[in-house]
């Protein structure tokens, strides 16, 4: 396998792309829980049903399934809270409800001090919260 690509340029992430088995209840959390807004969503066809969604640069695309399968690993995204709005933003998500799984805690990560919270959309995906920033 070739260690190099000149001809490959990737410059950052897209989007992340989830299955969720209740589109609406999925939309509602991002858009009324976590501030996304809803994109137009392409036709795919008849039997494809999904929601794009955006918050700053940050993109989520929804794909409903009939059933959510077996998660192995932790598959997750994470999004920036930057470290001013760190304890606001803690706060405001406790107060609506919203449980945290893992944390909030703060390590290490490459010598640098890191804040992380993980959380569940409403069909158990995993969401982490980091004061780390998009590089």
């Amino acid at each position: 396998m070739p260690t190099t690509a000149p001809a490959v340029t990737i410059a950052g992430y897209s989007h992340v792309a989830y299955p969720v088995d209740d589109l609406d209840v999925a939309v509602a959390f991002y858009c009324e829980v976590l501030g996304f807004e809803q994109l137009p969503f392409p036709d795919f066809g008849p039997t494809v049903k999904g929601a794009w969604l955006r918050l700053g640069t940050a993109q989520v695309h929804l794909g409903q399934v009939a059933e959510m399968g077996e998660r192995v690993g932790l598959p997750h995204i994470a999004l920036h809270v930057p470290a001013d709005a760190w304890e606001p933003t803690i706060e405001e998500l406790s107060a609506r409800g919203v449980e945290f799984v893992m944390g909030p805690a703060a390590r290490e990560d490459f010598g640098r001090p890191v804040r992380a919270a993980f959380i569940k959309d409403p069909a158990g995906n995993f969401i982490e919260l980091t004061d780390v920033p998009p590089v």
